[in-house]
């Protein structure tokens, strides 16, 4: 009888792995794929590879050592048998025999068959201030090892593996407070036309009203328009969420307004609490709450048209690919062509009304 073995990754069966990762994810990823043999453990079956996990060692600075669980796969026959969440568990020793101090992985925010696995190793979401104290200048290092300098919705799942005590990520009303703040501080230099546009005597827009302390209040009003709807809808639906901001999210927010005087709101959403539920089952009311979210982000710009809500509601209706899978485009798009085809009208209106405006 054949059983599941597991064990690192020999030279000669890279080229099967690499075929196996190729099987199993979008090709458009392909650009980010990496594997390091010696760091790569694999499942085995019959000989052949059916599953693999891709771990990345290297030193963060002098008190950290990572290994970065990155890519994680199983081919399609093998799946429901319970082989990826015995690769994290065999990857914790694994990495702490090389001498690595912790342990993170990155899972966006609608993938809880990928952190339920991670919960249950006892890692946890590890906040940007909780990063920047643990990393240090090492920060940078870390995101350019995990790829994730400009992904939109994705959550750093962190383990110590001497077992230090985990932070608490920022939730609900601290977290919409936060992310509030910080989205009207990065609108000011798109007020204030501070970018390097400017001067060169180049401008993409110029935004203006009779009434300044509206506009420094616009990210806060279109935050509360964006979410306040979604959470009544799923209080009617009797779904339990809660609301997360983003962290590297924040990196393209800085950039684009000093550099293009553009705006890039950093919206955070709301997700399904805790990890026993499954996207199969509630993909739908994801999309409902998410075209909920949309109507009322337009409704606000006709009312009050504006750069930010408008840039706003473009990410929701038409980024829905990596690395923006954390805005609600991303949930429309698996419901298929009618929820689309609302959403993309609805937000081509609002191109349209601002013609005739």
């Amino acid at each position: 009888m054949s059983t599941y073995t597991i064990s690192v990754m020999k030279k000669e069966q890279e080229c099967e792995t690499k075929e196996l990762m190729q099987r199993c994810f979008d090709k458009s990823l392909a650009s980010i794929f990496f594997l390091h043999p010696d760091t790569t453990l694999v499942v085995l079956y019959e000989g052949r590879v059916v599953a693999g996990l891709n771990l990345d060692v290297y030193r963060v600075n002098d008190q950290v050592n990572m290994g970065y669980l990155g890519w994680l796969y199983t081919d399609e026959k093998h799946r429901g048998k319970g082989l990826a969440g015995k690769l994290i568990s065999e990857s914790l020793p694994f990495l702490k025999s090389l001498g690595c101090t912790d342990v993170a992985a990155c899972v966006e925010g609608d993938n809880p068959a990928s952190f339920k696995q991670l919960e249950n190793e006892g890692f946890s979401r590890l906040p940007l201030v909780g990063q920047i104290r643990r990393f240090r200048f090492g920060l940078f290092r870390v995101w350019k090892h995990a790829s994730r300098f400009f992904d939109m919705g994705y959550f750093m799942w962190h383990l110590h593996l001497d077992g230090a005590t985990r932070q608490g990520y920022p939730e609900n009303c601290k977290a919409f407070v936060l992310g509030a703040v910080a989205n009207t501080l990065l609108f000011l230099p798109v007020l204030l036309g501070w970018n390097l546009l400017s001067l060169l005597n180049l401008s993409w827009m110029q935004v203006s009203h009779p009434n300044k302390s509206l506009l420094v209040a616009i990210p806060l009003l279109s935050l509360l328009v964006r979410t306040l709807p979604s959470l009544v809808f799923a209080h009617t639906r009797k779904i339990q969420l809660v609301y997360r901001q983003w962290d590297t999210a924040y990196f393209t927010a800085l950039l684009l307004p000093f550099l293009a005087g553009l705006p890039f709101p950093v919206p955070g959403n709301l997700y399904i609490q805790g990890s026993n539920w499954s996207m199969k089952t509630h993909a739908r009311s994801l999309a409902r709450m998410s075209l909920v979210s949309n109507t009322s982000l337009a409704l606000l710009f006709i009312l009050l048209p504006n750069p930010y809500t408008l840039f706003l509601l473009t990410l929701d209706t038409f980024f829905f690919f990596y690395p923006f899978c954390g805005f609600n485009a991303s949930r429309i798009m698996r419901e298929g062509w009618n929820y689309r085809t609302y959403g993309i009208i609805l937000t081509l209106a609002c191109y349209a009304f601002l013609l005739v405006y």
